[in-house]
């Protein structure tokens, strides 16, 4: 019995130390005290395209980034109603990605699934419909995407990898002129 009581601690404290590894990793990124949201924000104001300057060492926005993409984001705010993205789609790279404040992915947009060169997009929360914002297609264009936000802000992030070099000033053009706005009807 003497032999049974040290294997039985030594279980006990391998599931504890198993149990406080678990709580921490996922109580870290609720500690983190500079998440990607925190670091969009002071960038500028909600319902607006922010473009982000070339990446360089030492003036990242946010770790990670890839130096040969072109980034610009929209912090949305849905509480005054639907917004509305537009802007153009120069290649099938381009991406479009939604995320909540905490990071969760909850929708892409790749450019290979839009139609046309032009993006249109509506973001609104489960209950906002399009219809009640009185918002039809504009003239010439395919479809208006209609996307459903889970949470009333968040952010959207438009993604230019640059085919070459060459192409980062129709890149950073293109960027500039996306527009993201509060819908109006």
């Amino acid at each position: 019995m003497q032999l049974r009581s040290p294997l039985l601690y030594l279980l006990l404290c391998l599931v504890l130390a198993g149990l406080i590894h678990i709580v921490a990793v996922l109580a870290l990124p609720g500690l983190a005290p500079k998440n990607a949201w925190a670091r969009l924000v002071p960038l500028g104001p909600a319902n607006t395209m922010i473009q982000i300057p070339p990446l360089g060492p030492g003036n990242e926005v946010m770790p990670m980034m890839a130096p040969d993409v072109r980034y610009a984001f929209c912090r949305f705010d849905l509480a005054q109603g639907p917004v509305r993205l537009k802007g153009a789609v120069p290649n099938d790279l381009w991406m479009i990605a939604f995320y909540t404040p905490e990071g969760e992915n909850f929708y892409t947009v790749p450019g290979a699934d839009i139609r046309s060169a032009q993006l249109d997009l509506v973001i609104a929360t489960g209950e906002q419909t399009v219809a009640e914002a009185g918002v039809d297609a504009p003239e010439g264009a395919d479809e208006l995407f209609v996307i459903k936000s889970p949470v009333r802000e968040g952010v959207a992030i438009v993604r230019a990898p640059l085919a070459g070099p060459s192409r980062a000033a129709r890149a950073e053009d293109a960027l500039k002129a996306t527009i993201c706005s509060p819908l109006k009807s």
